[in-house]
This record gives C-alpha cells, structure tokens and sequence, in this order.
C-alpha cells in the first residue's frame, strides 16, 4: 500500500480499537469518560499515570511537567481547562491543531484516569526553568484538584 494508504488503514484500525474498547468498558458497567472521570490519590493510579506520562507526555511536557513543545502542566495556567474532567477530555481528543494526538486509540479510559491524576498531582511542583504560563488560571474547587494547591492541570 502506497503511504496514503497506509494511514487510512492504521485510522480505522485506531477506531476500531477505541469502539472495541468503549463497548468493553460499557458492558463492564464501570466506564469511565469525561463525565464520571474522578481524580484519585492512589499510589497506584499515580504511579501508572506516572509511567504513562514518562512514556508518552514527557518528549513534549518535560518529566518533570514545566513544558517544552507543551504547555508547562505544573502551575494554574491552563489553555483547555484544568479540572480532571478537562484534562481527561485533552488526553482523549487530543488538539490536533497544536498538534497533540488523540489518546483515545492507544490508551484505555483508567489509562486516561491515572494520567489525568497524575498530572493534577504535579500542579504546584514549580519545576526549574518551567515554561512560561499560558491561557488562563484555574482555581479548583476541593473535589477536584489533586494536590494541596487548590489548583488543577
């Protein structure tokens, strides 16, 4: 197949992975999405945020969320939301026109979850040399933030 080809192929592949997955996690009865996602201070779930982040995140994040290609992940600026249902919703969709994929192919919906918690945990960290603030503040109410800040990803 020529090159043209070969995306349309891997397009519908990614759908019909994220279909597959979205009708697994409707039967399970336990879906999560946008709507019901919910921060968690889970050792567990932050740790496999972290591992996700390390992975896929950090090339344009920074490890440490201050920013490079990204937005710095770590202060109470944000350019799409930073409650957990809007970073959530980022990961998921992605931004393509500033050129952040869709996780939504490639990731489960507790995969999105603990790497949405893990970023809202990182929000006050003040890393070395962080990217300069960008969009707008977001102050988090106490149910949703992650972290003592108050602030959200």
């Amino acid at each position: 197949p020529l090159p043209g080809e070969l995306y349309e192929i891997s397009v519908a592949e990614a759908k019909a992975e994220a279909s597959a997955r979205l009708a697994e996690a409707a039967e399970s009865g336990g879906g999560i999405d946008e709507s019901t996602v919910a921060f968690s201070d889970d050792p567990v779930v932050l740790e496999n945020g972290k591992k996700i982040y390390d992975m896929q995140c950090a090339s344009c994040h920074r490890n440490d969320g201050g920013g490079n290609i990204g937005p710095n992940l770590t202060d109470i600026y944000w350019l799409h939301g930073g409650s957990i249902s809007d970073i959530y919703k980022t990961i998921k969709y992605g931004v393509p026109q500033k050129g952040m994929i869709s996780w939504e192919p490639l990731l489960s919906p507790e995969q999105m979850r603990d790497v949405s918690s893990y970023i809202l945990s990182m929000v006050g960290s003040n890393p070395a040399n962080a990217k300069e603030p960008q969009g707008e503040p977001y102050e988090a109410d106490a149910d949703s933030s992650g972290g003592d800040t108050g602030e959200s990803a």
